[in-house]
């Protein structure tokens, strides 16, 4: 799987002095290896020769200054672009003109690993909190808020899925309740989404969501299928589910089925843990989880656990818990809080901070552009309120995507970033 390219320019020199110091149109060449536009810095109609010495300003011919020439001794002394020459801060002319230079976004592999039980349909929730529409299944919600993700981030996230149990399980108090198939029913891919939703049973399906919650073999299928890709992007894991983990192989005694589905699998836990030891975050997502004891009967659910309290340890042992000590993985009351949960794991993954290779000698005039939405070379002072980008340090060897701009990355995975040419004069 290969990262999604963009397109970046950088500082070039491949025009002639004359060009650099000119106020000319625009000019494009192409080569071989694509376009290459040079853009002409703005200028006065002087150029540096015409600059007075000894820190004072020097008059143009048209009535205008130049800044004053500033002494130094190397090139840290000057500001930022400039270089130290022959005593004083001056425009590097070489450095003038732009060519097209390509760059990798990275493109995280997420697998959404997904409950099939029979639970998912037998039980029924108010999906837009609201009490005068009608109760829908929870099967119905998850296939809407997939079919909202792989549409909107579909583009920028190499998608796959796996459920568990697979479309082979029954709806019997056997094994046939808890069959998972051994590698995903949709492979991690680039613009996999048409995939996911094809293999996704429909929202109005009824017979075939059924079977057993085997939560650790669906996990178990999905990390199997993520440390063979050697593409070197993260991983990632979106374990979405609205019961206790059952269906443990130790409990496959034909004799005992009570082992099969009253018993919770506690092994679960370690395969989450050791999914993170192999460098795969896990994130868990409950659907309508209550933070009580389950039930001692014989039901197909595992009797006398706490759901809620499991998932809490899953979501920890996954390493992307969220930022409430009560309530450390998503809980979903509804389908809102649903999509909400899934919209933020998929923000989470997509970083919004590039690294900036070659750093750029001019910082001041790096212009930025996302998803067609110009931002120019003017940044934010607030990330956290304001839409745009900003360097992230002194170094100004990365930016930080803020906002809306953030979010349009996210969905599209469009960054064109222009290094232009400090103005002559």
């Amino acid at each position: 799987m290969k990262p999604t390219p963009f397109a970046i320019t950088r500082l070039f020199c491949t025009l002639c002095l004359t060009a650099c110091a000119g106020g000319e149109e625009e000019e494009s060449a192409t080569t071989s290896g694509g376009g290459i536009t040079t853009i002409a810095p703005t200028t006065s109609s002087s150029s540096s020769s015409g600059q007075g010495q000894g820190g004072e300003e020097s008059s143009t011919s048209d009535g205008s200054t130049t800044d004053a020439l500033i002494p130094c001794s190397n090139d840290e002394e000057c500001p930022s672009g400039d270089i130290c020459e022959d005593g004083f801060c001056g425009l590097c002319l070489d450095c003038c003109g732009e060519a097209v230079l390509e760059m990798k976004i990275t493109t995280p592999n997420m697998v959404l690993v997904v409950d099939k039980s029979g639970s998912m349909v037998a039980n029924s929730w108010d999906s837009d909190a609201d009490p005068n529409t009608p109760m829908v299944t929870r099967w119905f919600s998850l296939h809407q808020v997939v079919e909202f993700i792989v549409s909107d981030f579909g583009a920028s996230i190499n998608l796959g899925m796996q459920l568990f149990p697979s479309l082979k399980a029954k709806t019997e108090y056997n094994n046939n309740a808890c069959l998972v198939e051994m590698t995903p029913e949709v492979p991690v891919a680039a613009e996999n989404g048409a995939k996911v939703l094809s293999a996704l049973p429909p929202a109005s399906a009824m017979a075939q969501i059924s079977g057993g919650t085997p939560s650790r073999l669906g996990l178990q299928a999905a990390i199997a299928h993520l440390e063979s890709i050697d593409d070197g992007l993260p991983k990632f894991i979106a374990f979405i589910t609205d019961g206790a983990a059952n269906c443990s192989p130790e409990g496959a005694d034909p004799l005992d089925t009570g082992l099969l589905f009253e018993a919770y699998d506690d092994q679960l836990l370690g395969v989450v843990e050791d999914a993170t030891s192999k460098g795969i975050g896990v994130f868990v997502v409950g659907i309508d989880t209550p933070n009580e004891l389950t039930p001692v009967k014989p039901d197909g659910n595992p009797d006398g656990v706490n759901p809620f309290a499991k998932l809490n340890e899953l979501a920890i042992a996954g390493g992307y818990p969220k930022n409430d000590p009560s309530e450390q993985f998503y809980n979903a009351q509804n389908q809102i809080e649903l999509q909400a949960a899934l919209v933020g794991i998929s923000e989470t993954v997509l970083s919004c901070v590039i690294a900036l290779d070659p750093v750029p000698v001019f910082p001041n005039y790096v212009e930025v552009k996302v998803d067609e939405v110009y931002y120019g070379n003017t940044q934010v002072t607030d990330c956290a309120t304001q839409d745009g980008w900003m360097y992230t340090s002194p170094a100004k060897d990365e930016i930080e995507l803020c906002g809306v701009a953030c979010m349009d990355f996210q969905k599209s995975g469009k960054l064109d970033a222009q290094y232009k040419c400090k103005p002559l004069g």
